[in-house]
């Protein structure tokens, strides 16, 4: 489990230090750490509240639910994250609806589903619904 958090935390900082860049802001080592660290904290939140709500989840069921459940939370999350990378670079207002904007919340969203591959549940080629930090 702590090489499935090392894994998200290292690959959400390595998206957010490319969307500093993509950005405009400065990319920066400190600046990708610290905006991989609230991705990762908004991926724990929204994976626990996910957790409860989904409760037990029948085997036939999961992959359905895996993508259903995770897309959009992850839509959410990544597109926080824009208003906070965005933030002192070219301003969010004029971010909102850009193409740029939308393939950086696709390719986040990417990262995240690859990241879960270091999950347990991944490694045993299986779905971690319920028990991902999204």
């Amino acid at each position: 489990m702590l090489l499935y958090a090392v894994a998200k935390f290292v690959a959400y900082a390595a998206w957010c230090f490319f969307g500093l860049y993509l950005f405009g802001a400065r990319p920066s080592l400190g600046g990708a750490l610290k905006f991989g660290a609230v991705r990762w904290l908004l991926g724990l939140a929204f994976g626990l509240f996910a957790a409860i709500g989904l409760g037990s989840v029948s085997a036939q069921s999961v992959a359905t639910l895996y993508v259903s459940v995770y897309v959009p939370l992850r839509i959410i999350e990544w597109s926080i994250m824009v208003g906070l990378v965005a933030r002192g670079a070219s301003g969010p207002r004029t971010l909102i609806g850009s193409p740029r904007t939308w393939l950086w919340v696709l390719g986040g969203i990417a990262v995240s589903f690859a990241s879960d591959l270091a999950s347990p549940e991944g490694m045993a080629g299986r779905f971690c619904v319920g028990r991902c930090l999204c």
